[in-house]
C-alpha cells in the first residue's frame, strides 16, 4: 500500500509524533509512506524511507477560506496517483481535514485526535446547531478513526454523515522508550525527589489545579511542570507560585527532546487537564513504571486508566480531590503491574489494526 499523511507540518508534537511512529510500523509491514506538509516547518528526524513533500499552504486556515487551498491538494494528489496511486490518505490535522472536507475520494481517511466536548457542551442553543453543522460537513461521507471510544461516541452523538467511524488507539514504541528513559539526567533532577507534569503549558492543562493541590500534600516533595506553550499562561503560573510562596518546591522546566528519564525517576505523573485526545503522557509514563493520577476529562484518561489503575482517576476535579489521590499513592502501598497496563498499546499491534481496516474499508 501506498499510505500518505497529510499534515500541518513535522514539529515535535503530539499528532506529528504518531504520525511518525506509525509510518515507521507501516514501513516495517512493506507498505510505502508519504507525509504531506502545508508547510515546511520540521523539527523530527524524519529518515530516507519516507517521502516529504511540501505544499506551501498556509496554516491554520479559516474554514470559509478552504475552497481557495483544496484545488492545490487535489491537483497535488493527482499528479502523485498518475506516478504510484495513494490507497489511504490520513488526514491529522484541524487545517488539513478542512482542506479535504470539501473533497469527494473514498481514500480520505479523518484520523482524529482531540475532542471538543467540553467545549461544545459549553456553547449556546443555536451555537451548538452550528457546531453540529460544521462538524457535519466536515465529515460527510468520510471514514474516521479515532483515537479513544469517548471520541468516537461524542462525534456519533452529535452528527451521522460519516462513512464510518472506528477507534484505533494512538501507538508506543515501547522498546524505543525504554531505552530513551535509561539516559542520563542533569543533576538537579537526581538531586531532588519530584513529581511532574510533562505537556503544553496550555489553560486547557489546568495546572493551576495541580499547584494549588500541590500545596495539599503531606510527602515533602519537589512538582517540576516540563514543557512550552502559552507565555502568557507561564506568567499566570509563576505568579500563582510566587503568591503561594513555592519558588524553591514548584519549578517550570522547558521542554527536554527527551522526557522519559525525567517521566522515569519521577514519583508519579499528574494529568490535571480538562480535556485530552488520548491522553499519551499517561501511557508513556506507565512504559517508564511510573504510577500516574488523572482527572477524569473527556476522551482518554478513563480509558486508560482500568484495572487497578481506575483508584487513581480523580472523579471531581478540585485540588482537594487531586491531594487526596496524591498523597494516597506516595504514602500507601501502591503496587501496580505495570507489564500489564501498556502492551496494547504496542506500536506493531495498532499499525495492523490500522491495515486491517484500510483493507475493509476498501472492499
Amino acid at each position: 500500500m501506498r499510505i500518505g499523511f497529510f499534515l500541518r507540518d513535522l514539529k515535535i508534537e503530539g499528532v506529528q509524533v504518531v504520525a511518525l511512529r506509525l509510518a515507521k510500523e507501516f514501513i516495517t509491514l512493506g507498505h510505502q509512506c508519504d507525509f504531506i506538509c502545508l508547510d515546511a516547518e520540521k523539527e523530527l528526524e524524519i529518515g530516507t524511507d519516507i517521502n516529504i513533500h511540501v505544499l506551501n499552504i498556509p496554516k491554520e486556515i479559516k474554514y470559509k477560506k478552504i475552497i481557495k487551498y483544496a484545488p492545490i491538494f487535489s491537483k497535488w494528489l493527482y499528479k502523485e496517483d498518475l506516478k504510484h496511486r495513494f490507497d489511504v490518505i490520513l488526514c491529522t490535522h484541524g487545517d488539513t481535514i478542512n482542506i479535504v472536507s470539501v473533497l469527494d475520494d473514498p481514500r480520505i481517511i479523518i484520523q482524529q485526535h482531540s475532542c471538543d466536548k467540553t467545549s461544545y457542551e459549553s456553547k449556546n442553543y443555536l451555537k451548538k446547531i452550528k457546531y453540529r453543522l460544521k462538524l457535519s460537513k466536515k465529515v460527510n461521507k468520510k471514514h474516521i478513526i479515532c483515537v479513544s471510544k469517548g471520541m468516537a461516541e461524542f462525534i456519533s452523538s452529535i452528527t451521522s454523515c460519516y462513512h464510518s467511524i472506528s477507534t484505533i488507539y494512538n501507538p508506543f514504541d515501547i522498546q524505543e522508550i525504554k531505552k530513551l528513559a535509561k539516559q542520563p539526567l542533569d543533576t538537579f533532577f537526581y538531586d531532588n525527589e519530584y513529581i511532574c507534569y510533562i505537556g503544553r503549558l496550555a489553560k486547557e492543562k489546568r495546572l493551576e489545579l495541580l499547584i494549588n493541590a500541590y500545596t495539599l500534600i503531606d510527602k515533602n516533595i519537589k512538582l517540576f511542570i516540563v514543557g512550552d506553550g502559552c507565555e502568557e499562561y507561564k506568567k499566570r503560573l509563576l505568579n500563582l507560585i510566587d503568591k503561594l510562596e513555592l519558588n524553591d518546591r514548584v519549578f517550570i522546566l522547558p521542554f527536554y527532546d527527551n522526557p522519559f528519564p525525567i517521566i522515569n525517576k519521577a514519583q508519579a505523573l499528574i494529568l490535571t487537564s480538562e480535556t485530552e485526545g488520548f491522553g499519551n503522557v499517561l501511557v508513556e509514563a506507565l512504559i517508564c513504571h511510573t504510577p500516574i493520577i488523572s482527572v477524569d476529562c473527556h476522551s482518554g484518561p478513563a480509558e486508560i486508566m482500568s484495572g487497578e489503575l481506575k483508584h487513581y482517576l480523580v472523579k471531581e476535579a478540585t485540588p482537594e480531590n487531586i491531594a487526596h489521590k496524591i498523597n494516597d499513592l506516595l504514602l500507601g502501598d501502591a503496587k501496580i503491574d505495570f507489564e500489564k497496563t501498556y502492551p496494547k498499546y504496542a506500536a506493531t499491534n495498532i499499525a495492523r489494526k490500522y491495515i486491517k481496516l484500510f483493507i475493509n474499508i476498501s472492499k
